[in-house]
């Protein structure tokens, strides 16, 4: 009880954003309208922020890569993790990187061409070796343009 009241509490002091593994609600930002051509921009930053569930927001910090115009985050738990299932329901999502938001569309990738060159950017960006437990459950998404 002391446990989810201390959750409930550290919700409230930072805004229902997400902080560390602790999730939170709607992102606040400022809303970049233009298309993205080139993430390179964001090569350099460790996490970015996911909302998903625009009804009713959640958002996580989650790992990413990206290459060119293209971005992609992976949910280890795969369709079961809270967040990677509410994609799986509703595409809609937004990314916070480096305070501005980003309205994508989360398009799951099953092409294992495009799995493998992902896992080549995972490993050289932070040095991740997958365990092998986990082959089957990851599920990896790409942020296309709504």
């Amino acid at each position: 009880m002391r446990r989810l009241a201390l959750v409930a509490l550290v919700g409230a002091l930072c805004g229902c954003e997400p902080m560390g593994p602790i999730p939170g609600g709607r992102l606040s930002g400022e809303v970049v309208a233009t298309p993205v051509d080139d993430w390179t921009f964001a090569t350099a930053i460790e996490t970015l922020q996911l909302e998903t569930r625009p009804d009713d927001p959640y958002s996580v910090n989650v790992w990413f890569v990206s290459q060119g115009s293209r971005l992609w985050v992976a949910s280890v738990g795969g369709d079961v993790s809270g967040w990677g299932e509410k994609m799986g329901a509703d595409p809609r999502v937004r990314l916070r990187i480096d305070g501005k938001l980003y309205e994508r569309k989360a398009a799951r990738v099953t092409e294992q061409a495009e799995i493998d060159e992902v896992i080549v950017l995972y490993k050289t960006k932070y040095d991740y070796e997958r365990d092998p437990k986990e082959d089957g459950q990851a599920v990896l998404f790409r942020m296309d343009p709504r």
